[in-house]
C-alpha cells in the first residue's frame, strides 16, 4: 500500500497526516480511523482492512480538487464509502469530508 502523501502528491497541495500549520490554501488532511482484520484463516489474519477520511479545506471551491483527490485515491486501490461537506466557522474554510477503505492481502 503507498502512503496517501504519495497518492495526492500529484495534486500539487500540501498533505499532511492528522493536522496542517501552513498558510496554503487549499491543503489536505488524512487521519486512519479504523484498521482491522478483513479475513482470516486458521487463526491468523491474512487481509487487514483500513479506513482513511481525507479532508480538504479551502476558502474557495473544492469541487474539482474532490474529483482529482477520488480519481488519484480510487486508481491506488481505495474505495470511497463516504463524501461529505462542512464549514468550519472558526476558520471560515470549506471542508470536504471524504472516506475510503483498502483491504491489504497478506502472503
Amino acid at each position: 500500500m503507498n502512503s496517501i502523501e504519495d497518492i495526492l502528491k500529484p495534486t500539487g497541495v500540501p498533505v499532511e497526516h492528522l493536522f496542517y500549520s501552513g498558510r496554503a490554501d487549499p491543503y489536505i488532511t488524512y487521519q486512519f480511523y479504523d484498521e482491522n482484520g478483513a479475513a482470516f484463516a486458521d487463526n491468523t489474519e491474512i487481509a487487514t482492512s483500513y479506513l482513511v477520511q481525507v479532508s480538504i479545506f479551502t476558502k474557495n471551491s473544492f469541487d474539482e480538487l474532490y474529483k482529482q483527490v477520488l480519481e488519484l485515491m480510487t486508481s491506488a486501490g481505495w474505495y470511497r464509502k463516504y463524501a461529505a461537506e462542512d464549514y468550519e466557522a472558526d476558520t471560515k474554510l470549506k471542508h470536504k469530508i471524504i472516506r475510503f477503505k483498502y483491504v491489504e492481502e497478506h502472503p
